[in-house]
């Protein structure tokens, strides 16, 4: 079986100016279904079909020989035109050689592979039917005379309503000799998936465009790869119990008791603790306090609070500060509780810095700080010494951020990035010994200038 996916993408776009390469979230609107298409594995070829120069080089750019790009003529390119006129003159040109169309509006970006797989799958599966489509399921009250009009004056709960199908732009599949014979993408019979409705939604005017963009990015939030990268993860029982405390050994081979380097820590973070200090006194929260050493260095008009992992950490941290010992989310903060947010060092160690951050907007007031410090594994020294990058020896590093990422995380977690900074110079790891050590990469990098950065966002 031979399957084809053909992607209409009409230049001549009257709601919106030339919208089908339109920028959405980072990529143009053409490219959503095209790289649907591709990922799908029981597709073998893609066309994307347009009277548009500019839309047709957009597609070869994306993808290059990955697709097929052909010239749709000005004649079955009109407002008038229909999308099968398409699909028979792409058939016709490919030589009807495939046993199935799979049809993708370019204006349904948020469709997924899944949705595509399930339609080709049930058409596979019933000989009998021509087609099949995606349709979401409208449980609303309709107006119109009919049977469904009586919901209008029971009003029912949404449960005892038998929703009406309504058909979606996300994906048709047909047989290519029912679409040669009745000339029409669902033949005579077909059926219908059901895929969620945040899925579906349809860009025909700008309103269409800021839903979609909004759910575009929610979605892109899930998808950790989009800004940060991950190593395989151990759990945080494994790595804090108090031997994370008392016994390490850093990555130049000295033993270290950390909690006996207050002062030290406290010095090198003076950049982030001034900051902290000459904002007005509120309520702060150090998310990772470890053993309290930061809050130790906040103003005592200052009302702190901690929320710590380690047990042997926060009960170490409780003299500094009201404590809790868990993860974030479990502490169960009210909503803009927070005037300042702490968190230093610790969303490296994170398996979902992404949900952690979210939570971290919830209960940090409208206009209220966040002070973000983290490696950057993107940084020079992490390109030029590869795995002898000193950040990398931490077992507990498992979320990699370089600074690009995490200002783009930010920021489409509508925070307002204020600052970034890249303290090294003012602190103790600024010496002629680190610098020669920068000029062999086959041993363990040194403390350098970009190793770490600290982000001063506040929450819009």
């Amino acid at each position: 079986m031979k399957i084809i996916a053909i992607i209409p993408a009409r230049g001549g776009s009257k709601g919106i100016k030339s919208k089908n390469i339109r920028d959405l979230c980072g990529k143009p609107l053409i490219y959503y279904q095209l790289k649907n298409a591709l990922d799908c594995p029981n597709i073998d070829e893609v066309v994307l079909a347009s009277d548009s120069d500019e839309i047709l080089s957009v597609g070869r750019q994306l993808f290059g020989n990955r697709i097929i790009v052909m010239n749709r003529p000005p004649e079955i390119s009109t407002d008038d035109s229909k999308t099968e006129e398409t699909l028979l003159y792409v058939m016709n040109a490919m030589g009807w050689e495939f046993d199935f169309v799979v049809t993708l509006e370019p204006t349904n970006p948020l469709n997924k592979v899944e949705h595509i797989n399930g339609c080709i799958i049930k058409l596979a599966c019933n000989p009998t039917i021509d087609a099949t489509c995606c349709a979401v399921e409208d449980h609303s009250f309709h107006l119109e005379d009919g049977a469904d009009r009586r919901y209008v004056h029971s009003r029912p709960m949404r449960k005892d309503i038998i929703p009406k199908i309504q058909e979606c732009g996300n994906c048709w599949v047909t047989r290519a000799d029912s679409l040669k014979r009745f000339r029409n993408r669902l033949g005579h019979s077909f059926e219908h998936l059901i895929i969620p409705k945040e899925d579906s939604h349809h860009i025909d005017s700008y309103h269409d465009w800021v839903v979609v963009e909004a759910l575009m990015k929610q979605r892109l939030l899930k998808d950790p790869e989009n800004y940060y990268t991950t190593r395989y993860k151990r759990t945080e029982k494994d790595l804090y119990d108090v031997r994370y405390w008392k016994t390490v050994v850093d990555p130049d081979g000295k033993c270290r008791d950390k909690t006996e380097e207050r002062e030290k820590r406290i010095a090198s973070c003076k950049e982030e603790l001034d900051y902290i200090n000459g904002l007005p006194p509120g309520k702060i929260l150090d998310v990772g306090c470890g053993l309290g050493f930061l809050l130790s260095g906040i103003d005592d008009k200052w009302n702190k609070h901690g929320v710590e992992i380690s047990e042997y950490g926060a009960e170490h941290a409780r003299q500094f500060g009201k404590v809790l010992c868990g993860v974030l989310r479990a502490a169960e903060y009210k909503s803009n509780s927070f005037d300042v947010i702490l968190c230093y060092h610790v969303i490296e160690h994170m398996k979902n810095p992404i949900d952690e951050l979210i939570e971290m907007k919830r209960i940090l007031k409208p206009g209220g700080k966040l002070v973000l410090g983290t490696p950057d594994f993107g940084c020079g020294l992490a390109k030029r010494f590869g795995d002898n990058f000193r950040l990398l020896k931490d077992e507990g590093h498992i979320s990699f951020f370089d600074a690009f990422g995490l200002f783009r995380l930010l920021t489409d977690l509508f925070f307002k990035v204020e600052n970034v900074s890249f303290p090294f110079f003012d602190t103790e790891y600024f010496t002629e010994e680190n610098l020669r050590r920068l000029l062999d990469a086959t041993k363990i990098s040194p403390p350098f200038y970009g190793n770490f950065m600290t982000f001063y966002a506040s929450k819009k």
